[in-house]
């Protein structure tokens, strides 16, 4: 990347609203060979997206999973203390989850992205925001030590057996602790996302019953398969929120159901400047629409549209369904609505 590339971005991204195709006009390796990803504080990193040239590095980022994914357990009643354990995957290794946990219980699984960590935002927001309204099992899935590679081509790649982790956890507790997969769901924001749909598909004892992709990843999913990114078979209903469509988040359909808010690409309303250099804003604001519907519900009506266009022209304003948590099973195809630029985000029912 030259310098001048470097700065001509930098100023594209700070004054219009610029998706990857945008950028690429300036430089065309950007999003392929590299790019700017924010981390969990929005600061932008340049990232090498090419394959290391250590051929072993996937295998080694799988090996790791015991060591570097560690699992934190919430219930209303630990809410400030919960329990972290790590998981082992091998029948002779006893299953030390949390005594407190509750299999008639709704059970949630959340899983953050890259550079992210049990202390993020999505992590946080989307756990304090079930155990406000209701005693649930949460289990937070922290793999920062994966997710903060220096490569993110190997962060991405640690998606599948981080998932694969995650799956040999769930069938555990269906085996041990009476688990019913009826209750389980799984959130994931941005390569947390993918690691849910990796999670989902493969679980052995049946399927999930529901996946909800905030703001999948684009970076290194881009023309994946279906068995390599979050997809609709990974569980019996999944939902995808989009906020930074083709830059940092899937511009492509991976779900049930697809919700586009306010088109569902930079910037989000709110999201602009060097506020949303990255994407980081917009790609953010998909687990803050969630957080928020979780005791919300009503907040994000949303139209199935076959386009933006016709739903901007109110050509499809029949059949309104919510968009987050209380989204029914039932709901397909794409959906569109326009939110607040600050909390409340959610506008509730509009005509």
């Amino acid at each position: 990347m030259g310098a001048l590339s470097f700065v001509l971005l930098s100023v594209l991204a700070y004054t219009v609203k610029c998706d990857m195709d945008q950028l690429r006009m300036i430089d065309p390796n950007y999003g392929v060979t590299w790019m700017f990803l924010p981390d969990d504080q929005g600061n932008p990193h340049i990232v090498d997206l090419t394959m290391p040239n250590d051929t072993n590095s996937q295998e080694r980022a799988g090996s790791n999973c015991n060591r570097d994914v560690t699992f934190y357990f919430y219930r209303q009643e630990t809410k400030n203390n919960p329990t972290a354990f790590k998981f082992i995957n091998d029948p002779a290794v006893p299953l030390n989850v949390s005594d407190c946990f509750d299999p008639s219980l709704p059970t949630k699984f959340v899983i953050h992205g890259w550079r992210n960590s049990i202390n993020s935002a999505v992590c946080q927001q989307v756990k304090n925001a079930y155990l406000k309204r209701q005693d649930v099992n949460v289990f937070v899935v922290d793999w920062s030590p994966l997710a903060s590679d220096t490569f993110y081509f190997r962060s991405a790649s640690a998606t599948r057996d981080v998932g694969r982790h995650v799956g040999g956890l769930i069938d555990r507790l269906v085996a041990e602790r009476d688990l019913d997969l009826n209750s389980v769901h799984i959130i994931g924001h941005s390569l947390g996302a993918h690691t849910s749909g990796f999670a989902g598909s493969s679980v052995r004892s049946g399927k999930v019953a529901r996946i909800s992709g905030l703001d999948p990843a684009l970076p290194g999913f881009t023309d994946s398969a279906p068995d390599s990114r979050l997809d609709p078979s990974d569980a019996r209903f999944v939902d995808v929120i989009h906020t930074c469509a083709g830059m940092l988040g899937s511009d492509a359909k991976l779900g049930h159901v697809d919700f586009w808010p306010n088109g569902g690409r930079a910037n989000q309303p709110g999201c602009g400047g060097m506020n949303d250099f990255t994407g980081a804003c917009s790609h953010g604001r998909s687990y803050e629409y969630y957080s928020e519907s979780v005791n919300a519900p009503g907040n994000f009506m949303a139209y199935p549209c076959g386009n933006e266009n016709t739903y901007k022209n109110k050509q499809c304003r029949t059949a309104p369904v919510p968009m987050g948590d209380g989204t029914p099973v039932e709901s397909r195809g794409n959906h569109y609505l326009e939110t607040n630029p600050e909390p409340r985000f959610g506008r509730g029912l509009e005509r």
